[in-house]
């Protein structure tokens, strides 16, 4: 650390410096010469935590009482080094509080403040940008992807104010519901991104003046990572090797996947099956949600409600069609409050506690006795997946589970809301210090017993619960919806939010779960359009409360059903080389604007899916053209052929039958044949179809599979390397 002739303290390492002023504190971050951060400082509080859980809807109404803010009014430099510093502070009131500075690379700068005693709120904040954008923090369910203005507290931050909110409920703001995935990551148009390293219920980002990051002092010190590369993708791709890269699925883990949201008797399940056979919908899966078990959570099928559990599997998975199971991370001592068949064996045994219930198994309360609580399928307990011999007794029950022939495990739940800050775990951890760690343990156990059963790279994980290092495992999916339009534009801009946060494999219940109006299923022209958003989507999976099977709508539906579904399965080749990508720190399936473009912060409507397709969902009732931003470059509608000049909005035709897609030109896609996979992927060894889309500009293109293929096209004439199944066209 050296010092300035004004006295100023600096360090410094490649580009990044941090100039460092005592009285008052403030901090300075520049990246060869430009500032990213100004006037930086910290501070605590004390205060009251007031937020409430609606368990109905799973939403947070955040609401504290925060005291006088506790700023610093001396500071000295206890101890340096050439890329560190720790600073000793007195806060007003008396407070003693440290702040460590380190540079930890050339672009990576780490802040850490902690504070004597347990103050509500640790905080840092500097001065706001009036031209500043923010981008990320996990899948944020709003109009919006430009978080600028905004005050979110992870966890706290989705409410529904669509068309069926009553009107009391939005003067208050909206019905409450589960923030499932954030991630408290954030994407700065400045230049900089951040990562809060913590696992903490009520982190807050305020994106207004003053800019402000904070935690709660009851779950440690407040560490917070710089990221400076100098590209938004450099900057994620850094934050993702720090925390998780995203894992590349087997090919039917980007197919097509079915459920319902009950299966009575094993009969609803295979007429699911056949009636995609008989309409000639190409499925890859069938789920089988809640409840498929004796009890919440035994892992043992219902003999009253799939007599032939293990026979029906091996007939589904002889024709192609893989079976997943649905799971809490919950193990029941009651479960009549829950989903029950209503045959009189199924209520019988949901009568009793699952016979699997071992207190010494599960997350402890305060005084040490093992934590009950009600959730949505009853009461029960958690497992404690940071003890070595529970999280074994867990995933030992799912293997055997697996081992009838399972080969999916949809892992619902996890979220660190339901984690009380007094609640104890195995590894000496609190709630506070471990409630969005949660989700990621128990994702980790279930890949850990699907690896053990069907080797690694076979089975396919689908979790609902997300936060920094969860990208890292499965699928992720945006959790309940509403079936109206605005929950479908809200689900396109939380798409783009997720894929700026690191979350690649994504998916979505197609056709929204809730219903509409919560009593009726989803309406056609609506149906259509979110079936369009999932065949661009990593999975492509239908599920709800309510009949939304394509053939019970009219004929017109059912075939624009099946022809997505088709395209979806024709692309996995394509999807799985971004996918790959992805996976060795690449850009996310999804790519949004704000990644690609300077000019592309505000757009929430529009999104890259891969290297070389722009997608532009229609989210409006009625609409038949749309409006879409376009990335510079030249491109081609699928559709028509036409040419178009990106780099601005342009108008697109939107008929009920069509998405507004983009082929980047000079582009290469490789495809399944549509008569391979019409009736699902199989084991994913379909023939492969490349067409190159436009002539490329440098006279040469080229595509990288997942499995290490490799097409180029240089000067009219088409090479592999890798497979010999592959046949060319030009577009």
């Amino acid at each position: 650390m050296s010092a300035t002739a004004s006295g100023d303290r600096v360090l410094a390492h490649g580009g990044l410096s941090v100039e460092v002023t005592l009285a008052p504190l403030r901090i300075h971050v520049r990246r060869a010469g430009r500032r990213l951060l100004r006037a930086l400082t910290v501070w605590a509080c004390e205060g009251e935590v007031r937020d409430r859980f609606v368990q109905v809807t799973e939403g947070v109404i955040a609401d504290e009482r925060l005291g006088f803010p506790e700023r610093p009014v001396a500071a000295t430099v206890s101890g340096a080094d050439e890329r560190s510093a720790t600073i000793a502070l007195t806060l007003q009131g008396g407070r003693r509080a440290e702040l460590r500075i380190e540079l930890v690379g050339a672009e990576h700068l780490v802040l850490e403040l902690a504070a004597e005693g347990v103050p509500l709120r640790l905080a840092m904040e500097w001065d706001a940008r009036a031209e500043e954008r923010f981008a990320g923090l996990g899948a944020r369910h709003a109009l919006r992807v430009d978080h600028a203005g905004r005050a979110i507290q992870l966890g706290a931050d989705r409410t529904y104010t669509g068309p069926d909110c009553p009107p009391e409920m939005r003067e208050l703001g909206g019905v409450p519901q589960g923030d499932y995935a954030p991630a408290p990551f954030l994407q700065s148009s400045r230049g900089y991104a951040l990562w809060c390293e913590t696992y903490a219920n009520g982190t807050r980002f305020e994106l207004d003046e003053p800019t402000r990051v904070s935690t709660r002092g009851v779950a440690g010190p407040l560490r917070l990572h710089v990221l400076t590369d100098p590209t938004p993708v450099a900057r994620l791709r850094r934050y993702v090797r720090l925390t998780g890269l995203p894992a590349l699925l087997p090919a039917w883990g980007y197919g097509f996947w079915k459920s319902r949201d009950v299966y009575a008797h094993q009969e609803d399940a295979e007429e699911d099956v056949h009636g995609c056979r008989w309409h000639d919908i190409a499925l890859d899966a069938i789920v089988l949600d809640s409840p498929w078990e004796t009890q919440y959570n035994t892992w043992e099928p219902n003999p009253h409600q799939f007599p032939d559990f293990a026979g029906m599997v091996a007939r589904w998975r002889a024709t192609g069609v893989r079976t997943v199971v649905w799971v809490t991370p919950w193990v029941n001592l009651e479960s009549l409050d829950g989903q029950i068949p209503p045959d009189p064996g199924s209520r019988r045994l949901h009568r009793e506690p699952a016979p699997n219930y071992e207190p010494q198994r599960f997350v402890r309360g305060a005084e040490g006795e093992a934590h009950v609580a009600r959730w949505w399928m009853g009461t029960g307990s958690l497992v404690d997946f940071t003890d070595p011999e529970s999280e074994a007794w867990w995933r030992a029950q799912a293997v055997r589970a697996l081992r009838l022939g399972v080969e999916g495990i949809k892992a619902d739940d996890g979220e660190g809301y339901y984690i009380g800050e007094d609640l104890r775990f195995a590894d000496g951890t609190t709630g506070a210090q471990t409630a969005w760690r949660y989700g990621g343990l128990y994702r980790r156990s279930m890949q850990r017993a699907l690896d053990e059963a069907h080797g690694p790279g076979r089975g396919a994980l689908f979790g609902r619960s997300g936060w920094s290092g969860q990208q890292a495992t499965g699928v992720l999916w945006a959790g309940d919806q509403v079936s109206d339009f605005w929950s479908l534009r809200t689900l396109v801009s939380c798409t783009i939010a997720a894929a700026g946060s690191g979350f690649s494999n994504w998916s979505h219940d197609v056709g929204g779960y809730l219903g509409h109006r919560g009593v009726e299923r989803c309406p056609k022209e609506l149906l259509v359009r979110w079936v369009q958003l999932g065949c661009f989507t990593a999975l492509m999976q239908a599920h709800g409360r309510l009949e939304q099977e394509p053939w019970t709508y009219d004929p017109e539906t059912l075939e624009l059903y099946r022809g997505y579904v088709l395209l979806h399965e024709m692309l996995n080749p394509y999807l799985r080389a971004a996918a790959a990508s992805a996976a060795r720190g690449g850009p996310p399936i999804v790519r949004p604007a704000s990644l690609l473009d300077p000019g592309g912060w505000e757009v929430a409507d529009a999104f890259g899916f891969g290297p070389a397709l722009w997608v532009a969902p229609v989210v409006e009732e009625g609409a038949r053209e749309r409006d879409a931003w376009l990335p510079p470059g030249d491109w081609i509608e699928a559709w028509s052929g036409a040419r178009v000049r990106g780099g601005r909005e342009v108008a697109a035709p939107a008929p009920l039958h069509a998405i507004p897609v983009w082929v980047r030109a000079g582009a290469i896609v490789v495809t399944h044949p549509a008569a391979s996979v019409r009736t699902g992927l199989g084991e994913g060894d379909a023939p492969l179809h490349a067409t190159l889309w436009g002539e490329p500009r440098c006279g040469h293109a080229l595509a990288r599979l997942a499995d290490g293929t490799v097409v180029r096209w240089r000067r009219g004439r088409w090479s592999v390397r890798g497979r010999a199944d592959v046949t060319f066209s030009e577009r």
